[in-house]
Protein backbone atom coordinates (compact mmCIF):
# COMPACT_ATOMS: atom_id res chain seq x y z
CA UNK A 1 0.00 0.00 0.00
CA UNK A 2 1.36 3.43 -0.93
CA UNK A 3 2.31 5.87 1.84
CA UNK A 4 -0.35 8.59 2.01
CA UNK A 5 1.26 12.04 2.14
CA UNK A 6 -0.17 15.43 2.97
CA UNK A 7 1.90 18.50 2.07
CA UNK A 8 1.51 21.84 3.79
CA UNK A 9 3.23 24.87 2.27
CA UNK A 10 2.84 25.43 -1.45
CA UNK A 11 5.61 27.82 -2.43
CA UNK A 12 8.81 25.77 -2.20
CA UNK A 13 6.60 22.76 -1.49
CA UNK A 14 4.73 22.99 -4.80
CA UNK A 15 7.92 23.40 -6.83
CA UNK A 16 10.05 20.80 -5.06
CA UNK A 17 8.12 18.46 -2.74
CA UNK A 18 5.17 17.83 -5.06
CA UNK A 19 7.24 16.42 -7.98
CA UNK A 20 9.49 14.40 -5.66
CA UNK A 21 6.55 12.62 -4.02
CA UNK A 22 4.68 12.27 -7.32
CA UNK A 23 7.68 10.62 -8.99
CA UNK A 24 8.17 8.06 -6.21
CA UNK A 25 5.86 5.06 -6.60
CA UNK A 26 5.99 4.28 -2.87
CA UNK A 27 4.08 7.47 -2.07
CA UNK A 28 0.60 8.76 -2.83
CA UNK A 29 0.28 12.53 -2.45
CA UNK A 30 -3.35 12.71 -1.37
CA UNK A 31 -3.70 16.18 0.18
CA UNK A 32 -2.23 19.68 0.12
CA UNK A 33 -2.82 22.65 2.41
CA UNK A 34 -2.18 26.39 2.07
CA UNK A 35 -3.60 29.50 3.76
CA UNK A 36 -3.89 31.52 0.54
CA UNK A 37 -7.42 31.15 -0.84
CA UNK A 38 -7.41 29.19 -4.07
CA UNK A 39 -3.75 28.21 -3.87
CA UNK A 40 -4.30 24.70 -2.48
CA UNK A 41 -7.11 23.99 -4.95
CA UNK A 42 -5.03 25.22 -7.89
CA UNK A 43 -2.04 23.04 -6.98
CA UNK A 44 -4.29 20.06 -6.29
CA UNK A 45 -6.10 20.31 -9.60
CA UNK A 46 -2.89 20.87 -11.56
CA UNK A 47 -1.29 17.77 -10.02
CA UNK A 48 -4.40 15.58 -9.70
CA UNK A 49 -4.27 15.55 -5.91
CA UNK A 50 -7.70 14.53 -4.55
CA UNK A 51 -7.92 16.72 -1.41
CA UNK A 52 -7.05 20.33 -0.65
CA UNK A 53 -7.41 22.39 2.52
CA UNK A 54 -6.98 25.91 3.82
CA UNK A 55 -7.62 24.89 7.45
CA UNK A 56 -4.73 23.05 9.15
CA UNK A 57 -6.98 21.31 11.67
CA UNK A 58 -9.10 19.79 8.92
CA UNK A 59 -5.95 18.87 6.99
CA UNK A 60 -4.53 16.99 10.00
CA UNK A 61 -7.79 15.05 10.38
CA UNK A 62 -7.30 13.58 6.89
CA UNK A 63 -6.18 9.97 6.49
CA UNK A 64 -2.43 10.56 6.24
CA UNK A 65 0.66 8.50 7.02
CA UNK A 66 3.10 11.39 6.60
CA UNK A 67 2.86 15.18 6.85
CA UNK A 68 5.48 17.07 4.85
CA UNK A 69 6.01 20.62 6.13
CA UNK A 70 7.43 23.15 3.66
CA UNK A 71 6.01 26.36 5.11
CA UNK A 72 8.13 29.33 6.31
CA UNK A 73 10.19 28.32 9.37
CA UNK A 74 8.34 30.43 11.94
CA UNK A 75 5.44 27.96 11.56
CA UNK A 76 7.46 24.73 11.68
CA UNK A 77 7.44 24.11 15.43
CA UNK A 78 3.70 24.37 15.99
CA UNK A 79 2.79 22.57 12.75
CA UNK A 80 5.16 19.67 13.50
CA UNK A 81 3.88 19.48 17.08
CA UNK A 82 0.28 19.44 15.85
CA UNK A 83 1.09 16.73 13.29
CA UNK A 84 2.76 14.53 15.93
CA UNK A 85 -0.11 15.15 18.36
CA UNK A 86 -2.50 14.02 15.61
CA UNK A 87 -0.54 10.78 15.26
CA UNK A 88 1.18 11.67 11.98
CA UNK A 89 4.81 11.05 11.07
CA UNK A 90 6.36 14.22 9.71
CA UNK A 91 9.14 15.72 7.61
CA UNK A 92 10.17 19.32 8.30
CA UNK A 93 12.09 21.44 5.80
CA UNK A 94 15.20 23.51 6.53
CA UNK A 95 15.36 26.11 8.02
CA UNK A 96 14.06 23.88 10.82
CA UNK A 97 12.78 25.67 13.96
CA UNK A 98 13.64 28.86 15.82
CA UNK A 99 16.03 27.33 18.33
CA UNK A 100 16.97 24.45 20.59
CA UNK A 101 13.99 24.91 22.93
CA UNK A 102 11.49 24.17 20.13
CA UNK A 103 13.70 21.42 18.73
CA UNK A 104 13.85 19.70 22.12
CA UNK A 105 10.05 19.68 22.42
CA UNK A 106 9.67 18.08 18.98
CA UNK A 107 12.36 15.47 19.64
CA UNK A 108 10.70 14.49 22.91
CA UNK A 109 7.21 14.44 21.37
CA UNK A 110 8.28 12.19 18.49
CA UNK A 111 9.96 9.80 20.93
CA UNK A 112 6.98 9.71 23.28
CA UNK A 113 4.50 9.12 20.45
CA UNK A 114 6.81 6.57 18.77
CA UNK A 115 6.47 8.46 15.50
CA UNK A 116 9.03 9.33 12.85
CA UNK A 117 10.10 12.96 12.96
CA UNK A 118 12.79 13.85 10.48
CA UNK A 119 14.39 17.05 9.23
CA UNK A 120 15.37 17.58 5.60
CA UNK A 121 19.13 17.75 6.10
CA UNK A 122 19.40 16.20 2.66
CA UNK A 123 23.00 17.08 1.74
CA UNK A 124 24.04 13.87 3.50
CA UNK A 125 22.36 11.98 0.62
CA UNK A 126 24.01 13.81 -2.28
CA UNK A 127 26.06 11.08 -4.07
CA UNK A 128 29.48 12.71 -3.75
CA UNK A 129 28.85 13.71 -0.12
CA UNK A 130 27.72 10.16 0.67
CA UNK A 131 31.02 9.07 -0.83
CA UNK A 132 32.83 11.51 1.47
CA UNK A 133 31.13 9.79 4.42
CA UNK A 134 32.36 6.42 3.10
CA UNK A 135 35.91 7.70 2.60
CA UNK A 136 35.99 9.22 6.08
CA UNK A 137 34.89 5.88 7.56
CA UNK A 138 37.72 4.19 5.63
CA UNK A 139 40.30 6.63 6.99
CA UNK A 140 41.09 7.98 3.53
CA UNK A 141 42.41 11.33 4.81
CA UNK A 142 44.04 9.96 7.94
CA UNK A 143 43.42 11.78 11.19
CA UNK A 144 40.90 14.59 10.50
CA UNK A 145 42.31 18.01 11.29
CA UNK A 146 40.32 20.73 9.56
CA UNK A 147 37.05 21.21 7.67
CA UNK A 148 36.10 24.33 5.76
CA UNK A 149 32.79 25.27 4.15
CA UNK A 150 32.50 28.35 1.93
CA UNK A 151 29.17 29.72 0.72
CA UNK A 152 29.09 32.98 -1.22
CA UNK A 153 26.21 34.30 -3.31
CA UNK A 154 24.12 37.39 -3.99
CA UNK A 155 20.90 35.74 -2.80
CA UNK A 156 20.03 38.29 -0.09
CA UNK A 157 21.50 41.31 -1.86
CA UNK A 158 19.27 41.03 -4.93
CA UNK A 159 15.72 42.36 -4.37
CA UNK A 160 12.59 40.47 -5.32
CA UNK A 161 13.07 37.08 -3.66
CA UNK A 162 9.89 35.16 -2.84
CA UNK A 163 11.35 34.09 0.51
CA UNK A 164 10.78 37.18 2.62
CA UNK A 165 11.23 35.20 5.84
CA UNK A 166 14.93 34.83 4.99
CA UNK A 167 15.44 38.45 6.15
CA UNK A 168 13.45 38.06 9.39
CA UNK A 169 15.65 37.01 12.33
CA UNK A 170 12.81 36.31 14.78
CA UNK A 171 10.97 34.25 12.14
CA UNK A 172 13.72 31.72 11.53
CA UNK A 173 15.51 33.61 8.76
CA UNK A 174 19.15 34.06 7.92
CA UNK A 175 21.90 32.13 6.21
CA UNK A 176 22.95 30.33 9.37
CA UNK A 177 19.59 28.58 9.74
CA UNK A 178 18.68 28.32 6.07
CA UNK A 179 21.94 27.08 4.55
CA UNK A 180 24.86 26.66 6.96
CA UNK A 181 22.80 24.33 9.16
CA UNK A 182 23.23 21.72 6.41
CA UNK A 183 26.99 22.07 6.83
CA UNK A 184 26.69 21.71 10.61
CA UNK A 185 24.76 18.47 10.08
CA UNK A 186 27.50 17.11 7.81
CA UNK A 187 30.27 18.17 10.19
CA UNK A 188 28.63 16.40 13.14
CA UNK A 189 28.13 13.32 10.98
CA UNK A 190 31.78 13.24 9.97
CA UNK A 191 33.53 14.38 13.13
CA UNK A 192 31.25 13.76 16.12
CA UNK A 193 30.45 16.02 19.05
CA UNK A 194 31.34 19.70 19.29
CA UNK A 195 32.94 21.14 22.42
CA UNK A 196 32.94 24.91 21.76
CA UNK A 197 31.68 27.45 19.20
CA UNK A 198 33.04 30.80 18.05
CA UNK A 199 31.02 33.04 15.71
CA UNK A 200 30.52 36.45 14.20
CA UNK A 201 27.20 36.94 12.39
CA UNK A 202 26.23 40.16 10.62
CA UNK A 203 23.94 41.76 8.05
CA UNK A 204 25.69 43.52 5.18
CA UNK A 205 22.88 43.86 2.63
CA UNK A 206 19.92 46.20 2.93
CA UNK A 207 16.85 44.16 3.90
CA UNK A 208 13.39 44.89 2.56
CA UNK A 209 10.94 46.63 4.83
CA UNK A 210 10.54 44.40 7.87
CA UNK A 211 7.41 43.87 10.00
CA UNK A 212 7.23 45.75 13.32
CA UNK A 213 9.37 44.15 16.01
CA UNK A 214 11.40 42.11 13.51
CA UNK A 215 15.15 42.62 13.06
CA UNK A 216 17.27 41.81 10.03
CA UNK A 217 18.63 38.27 9.90
CA UNK A 218 22.26 37.37 9.24
CA UNK A 219 23.40 37.30 5.63
CA UNK A 220 27.11 36.99 6.43
CA UNK A 221 29.15 35.17 9.02
CA UNK A 222 32.13 33.20 10.19
CA UNK A 223 31.56 30.26 12.54
CA UNK A 224 34.19 27.95 14.01
CA UNK A 225 33.29 24.62 15.61
CA UNK A 226 35.83 23.09 17.99
CA UNK A 227 35.21 19.35 18.24
CA UNK A 228 35.88 17.14 21.25
CA UNK A 229 38.41 15.25 19.12
CA UNK A 230 40.46 18.41 18.58
CA UNK A 231 39.23 18.80 14.99
CA UNK A 232 38.24 22.30 13.84
CA UNK A 233 35.58 23.23 11.26
CA UNK A 234 35.12 26.73 9.85
CA UNK A 235 32.09 28.07 7.97
CA UNK A 236 32.67 31.26 6.00
CA UNK A 237 29.56 32.60 4.29
CA UNK A 238 27.79 35.56 2.77
CA UNK A 239 24.69 35.98 0.63
CA UNK A 240 25.57 39.61 -0.08
CA UNK A 241 28.42 39.23 -2.59
CA UNK A 242 28.61 39.33 -6.38
CA UNK A 243 31.14 36.52 -6.07
CA UNK A 244 29.54 33.07 -6.05
CA UNK A 245 31.20 30.02 -4.59
CA UNK A 246 30.14 26.88 -2.72
CA UNK A 247 32.82 24.45 -1.61
CA UNK A 248 33.82 22.03 1.14
CA UNK A 249 37.34 21.05 2.14
CA UNK A 250 38.26 18.23 4.55
CA UNK A 251 41.92 18.10 5.51
CA UNK A 252 43.61 15.25 7.35
CA UNK A 253 47.06 13.91 8.21
CA UNK A 254 47.28 11.91 4.94
CA UNK A 255 45.12 13.70 2.37
CA UNK A 256 42.49 16.35 1.62
CA UNK A 257 39.02 15.90 0.13
CA UNK A 258 37.81 18.80 -2.02
CA UNK A 259 34.13 19.19 -2.89
CA UNK A 260 32.92 21.65 -5.50
CA UNK A 261 29.43 23.09 -5.02
CA UNK A 262 26.85 21.07 -3.12
CA UNK A 263 28.50 17.88 -4.32
CA UNK A 264 28.92 18.58 -8.03
CA UNK A 265 32.48 17.25 -8.04
CA UNK A 266 34.81 15.49 -5.59
CA UNK A 267 38.57 15.11 -5.68
CA UNK A 268 41.28 13.85 -3.33
CA UNK A 269 44.76 15.28 -2.90
CA UNK A 270 47.25 13.03 -1.12
CA UNK A 271 49.97 14.66 0.95
CA UNK A 272 52.76 13.82 -1.51
CA UNK A 273 50.79 14.57 -4.71
CA UNK A 274 50.88 17.80 -6.67
CA UNK A 275 47.46 17.55 -8.25
CA UNK A 276 44.14 16.28 -6.92
CA UNK A 277 42.50 13.23 -8.49
CA UNK A 278 38.79 13.21 -9.30
CA UNK A 279 36.77 10.64 -7.37
CA UNK A 280 33.43 9.39 -8.69
CA UNK A 281 30.41 8.28 -6.68
CA UNK A 282 29.15 4.72 -7.17
CA UNK A 283 26.47 4.27 -9.82
CA UNK A 284 24.03 3.05 -7.18
CA UNK A 285 24.27 6.41 -5.37
CA UNK A 286 23.48 8.25 -8.59
CA UNK A 287 20.56 5.93 -9.33
CA UNK A 288 18.95 6.83 -5.98
CA UNK A 289 19.00 10.52 -6.89
CA UNK A 290 18.09 9.94 -10.56
CA UNK A 291 21.46 11.42 -11.51
CA UNK A 292 20.77 14.69 -9.66
CA UNK A 293 23.31 16.37 -7.40
CA UNK A 294 22.74 19.12 -4.86
CA UNK A 295 19.71 19.64 -2.65
CA UNK A 296 17.19 18.23 -5.14
CA UNK A 297 19.10 15.00 -5.62
CA UNK A 298 19.58 14.67 -1.89
CA UNK A 299 15.85 15.18 -1.27
CA UNK A 300 14.95 12.43 -3.73
CA UNK A 301 17.23 9.94 -1.99
CA UNK A 302 16.04 11.10 1.44
CA UNK A 303 12.38 10.55 0.53
CA UNK A 304 13.17 7.12 -0.91
CA UNK A 305 14.95 6.04 2.28
CA UNK A 306 12.19 7.42 4.48
CA UNK A 307 9.71 5.10 2.76
CA UNK A 308 11.30 2.05 4.38
CA UNK A 309 10.38 2.72 8.05
CA UNK A 310 7.05 4.26 6.99
CA UNK A 311 6.23 0.92 5.33
CA UNK A 312 7.12 -1.09 8.44
CA UNK A 313 10.78 -1.71 7.63
CA UNK A 314 13.88 -0.84 9.60
CA UNK A 315 14.83 2.75 10.35
CA UNK A 316 17.86 3.72 8.21
CA UNK A 317 20.84 4.55 10.39
CA UNK A 318 21.51 7.73 8.40
CA UNK A 319 18.01 9.25 8.59
CA UNK A 320 18.26 12.77 10.15
CA UNK A 321 15.97 12.45 13.16
CA UNK A 322 14.52 15.24 15.29
CA UNK A 323 17.07 14.22 17.95
CA UNK A 324 19.92 15.00 15.53
CA UNK A 325 18.21 18.21 14.43
CA UNK A 326 18.17 19.25 18.08
CA UNK A 327 21.97 19.07 18.16
CA UNK A 328 22.23 21.21 15.03
CA UNK A 329 19.83 23.70 16.63
CA UNK A 330 22.04 23.83 19.74
CA UNK A 331 25.04 24.69 17.55
CA UNK A 332 23.11 27.55 15.94
CA UNK A 333 22.03 28.84 19.35
CA UNK A 334 25.68 28.71 20.46
CA UNK A 335 26.73 30.70 17.37
CA UNK A 336 24.13 33.38 18.13
CA UNK A 337 25.25 33.62 21.76
CA UNK A 338 28.90 33.80 20.69
CA UNK A 339 28.06 36.68 18.34
CA UNK A 340 26.04 38.59 20.90
CA UNK A 341 28.49 38.16 23.77
CA UNK A 342 31.68 38.17 21.68
CA UNK A 343 33.16 35.07 23.23
CA UNK A 344 33.69 31.36 22.71
CA UNK A 345 30.65 29.37 23.91
CA UNK A 346 30.96 25.94 25.49
CA UNK A 347 28.21 23.55 24.39
CA UNK A 348 27.37 22.68 28.00
CA UNK A 349 26.00 26.23 28.26
CA UNK A 350 23.37 25.60 25.56
CA UNK A 351 20.45 23.74 27.05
Amino acid sequence: MAIRVGLIGLNYGARVHVPVYKENSRYDLVAVCARTPGRAEAVARENRIPQWFTDVRAFLRADLDLVSIATPPMTHAHLAAAALAAGKNCVVEVAYVGGAADARVLARLAEERKLIGTTAYVLRYVPTLRLVTDLMAQGAIGEPRLMRMDYFSSFMAVPGSDYRWFWEAENGGGMLAGVIAHGFDLARRWFGEVREVEASLSTLSTPPRLPPGITAADDTGLVTLHFKSGMVATFNFSAATAFRRVAFELHGSKASLLVDGFGEELSILHMDDRRPQTVYAPGSYLEETRGQNGLLGGLQSFISRLAEPLSGGEMPADLPTFAEALEVSRLMDAARIATKERRRVHMEEVI
